[in-house]
């Protein structure tokens, strides 16, 4: 089922995301692998501050890692929020993707996230723009090349 939003007085349907990208944090190692190949796939260089994807490790609690991922929400706050129309649907995944060719920076996006102050849209200083998890085009890179195989797919409505 197509979710109906207005943006300007125009409605439009916005496809439901083939999933979201779920951790199970209880197998998950810590070892961010998953932040290094989606940095670099996206970037062209590790850097965790620039993946799309990302874990808390807190050590000093016993090894409790906190799981940041896109929910690629129906709803998706942070499509609506952007008032130059930066976002647009990937046709393949449903993923809402931000173009970073027009996004002018505010980080409204990100404030509009449910999960917010820890939402998985980062901002990246050095270009100005905010980014997100693209779902790869729906083959996700981190998914694939986890070692625990702690990441996978959730196929359900949020």
């Amino acid at each position: 089922m197509l979710e109906k939003k207005a943006i300007n007085n125009v409605i439009i349907d916005l496809p439901p995301a083939i999933g979201h990208i779920e951790r199970n944090t209880e197998t998950c190692a810590g070892c961010r692998t998953c932040e290094a190949v989606c940095s670099l796939s996206h970037e062209g260089v590790i850097s965790p501050s620039l993946a799309r994807t990302w874990i808390i490790d807190h050590v000093l609690e016993g090894r409790h890692i906190e799981s940041i991922t896109c929910k690629q929400c129906k709803n998706a706050p942070c499509f609506y929020a952007c008032s130059v129309g930066a976002f647009y649907i990937d046709k393949n995944s449903g993923a809402r993707i931000i173009d970073e060719e027009k996004c002018i920076g505010c980080q409204a996006c990100i404030k509009a996230c449910p999960q917010y102050p820890n939402s998985p849209i980062r901002f990246d200083p050095v270009r100005n723009v905010a980014i997100k998890c693209d779902l790869c085009g729906g083959q996700p890179l981190c998914v694939k090349y986890c070692p625990e195989a702690a990441l996978r797919i959730v196929q359900e409505d949020v």
